[in-house]
């Protein structure tokens, strides 16, 4: 027990908690101002949740590009910061840059083309398709500087600043939850404290929450953009250096199993949004608002998953491997303890956490259950994010892309089948596949973090 809680051991827990903290109220916020959103455009009534919701999975499966290209960037950036290899770690910055670039733009193209068959994908209802349809348009309009932060908030992170893309990420809410209320709404008389006035509302409704989304996250782009271009003394980068194959092929080397990682992952998240689709109005709706409080569980590991790739990157790079164990055990710890007592307030709180998204009594009645089940999976989100962030400083991506190919369709799609269809367990049967999925993917990548071999990875 003292061993535990050894001077070393406090130390390092400190360094962890530097780290998460801006991470994790990042990500807080994020979550909140996504609940803030589900309850606006809640108040649309169950088909404009749909609509919304129908474009999730599709959304995270572009989002995980740009997020596999940063943890390139992170672990090489990590790893040349623990070597004190800045002019390195300058010329990673600059073909992530690029290659983020190009990256947003071909997206941005390809979904104003492929909008409409998103909701065909998804099974969705055909009454939802237009709004469906529109809502990833406007969206992927704010891809291009959406990307870019993502890609720099990703190189500012392993330089060890957490604290700027906080703030880009604390912007961006702000102006998200301002911008829907002035772009989802029709002109309406408030009152306020006894005061009555008339608020200015342009009355999009779907393609407003859509549209405030693109705004948000494009500055908040640009701002960590412009905060990286001036602010050299966290990380220099080489904004005008020609392209290098060879940087770029190493940032790949780490990026494209991360990537494929993320594919298998939300094409799977996506076959089981379309497969709940199937279930009706009410239920998909109820399940998409299940899925925003869950996500008050499991976000605060991504601030703990950050200062473990962190830490390990850059104590690998400064040949301290001991050092880079202990430092992704203890955000593992931490991380697991902070999960299980959120997961037990998931569960006492249910009712009332999807009462704040819905009037709907039908979709209140369902997605109650559904959190009180995704509370028992909280435990296994802290391990499996936590080491598969650590796994990623020292750039073995590899195997945690077979382990979520694995887990993801045959365990989450296959039990949901067995369980929700078969068995007529409905999306309560789904529900149960997922904790599953994420119970046997913790246990793969802890055995996986315990066994060593990640630290002999060349990057």
């Amino acid at each position: 027990m003292h061993a535990f809680f050894s001077e070393k051991h406090r130390l390092t827990d400190r360094m962890v908690l530097r780290l998460a903290w801006p991470c994790i109220m990042e990500n807080l916020t994020v979550i909140m101002i996504s609940l803030i959103d589900a309850a606006m455009i809640g108040q649309l009534g169950p088909a404009a949740t749909a609509a919304v919701g129908v474009n999730s999975s599709p959304s995270w499966l572009i989002n995980g590009t740009v997020q596999a290209l940063g943890v390139g960037g992170t672990a090489l950036v990590a790893r040349m910061i623990g070597a004190n290899d800045r002019d390195g770690a300058a010329q990673v910055g600059g073909q992530v840059f690029k290659m983020a670039l190009l990256l947003g733009a071909f997206m941005t193209g390809l979904m104003l083309l492929a909008a409409p068959a998103v909701p065909v994908i998804m099974n969705a209802d055909k009454a939802i398709y237009p709004e469906a349809i529109t809502y990833m348009r406007f969206l992927a309009l704010g891809f291009v500087p959406h990307f870019l932060g993502v890609a720099m908030g990703a190189l500012m992170r392993g330089a060890g600043d957490t604290r700027t893309p906080m703030i880009a990420g604390l912007m961006s809410n702000a102006l998200d939850v301002i911008l829907n209320f002035l772009m989802i709404y029709e002109t309406r008389t408030i009152s306020l404290f006894g005061f009555s006035f008339t608020m200015w509302g342009a009355g999009l409704g779907v393609a407003g929450a859509a549209a405030a989304s693109a705004i948000a996250m494009g500055t908040a782009g640009m701002y960590l953009l412009l905060r990286l271009y001036r602010k050299s003394d966290v990380l220099p980068v080489a904004w005008r250096m020609k392209w290098n194959g060879g940087v770029a092929k190493r940032v790949l080397h780490i990026a494209y199993p991360a990537a494929l990682e993320r594919a298998a992952i939300n094409l799977g998240q996506m076959m089981f949004a379309r497969m709940a689709s199937g279930l009706g109005v009410a239920v998909f709706a109820a399940h998409n608002q299940a899925i925003q409080v869950e996500s008050i569980g499991y976000m605060p590991a991504y601030g703990f998953s950050a200062a473990a790739t962190t830490l390990v990157g850059q104590r690998l790079g400064a040949g301290k491997t001991e050092e880079a164990k202990e430092g992704g055990s203890r955000a593992m710890g931490l991380c697991l303890a902070l999960l299980c007592v959120t997961g037990a307030l998931m569960f006492i709180f249910a009712p009332f956490l999807i009462s704040l998204l819905t009037p709907d009594e039908e979709v209140r009645r369902i997605g109650a259950t559904l959190i009180r089940i995704c509370a028992f999976e909280q435990p296994f989100n802290a391990v499996s994010i936590v080491a598969s962030g650590a796994l990623r400083g020292a750039g073995d991506t590899k195997v945690p892309f077979i382990y979520g190919l694995i887990t993801i369709w045959g365990v989450r799609i296959l039990f949901s089948y067995i369980l929700g269809t078969l068995l007529g367990l409905g999306i309560v049967g789904f529900w149960w596949a997922m904790v599953a999925d994420l119970g046997v993917r913790a246990l793969l990548l802890y055995l996986r973090f315990r066994k060593g071999a990640w630290v002999n990875v060349r990057v």
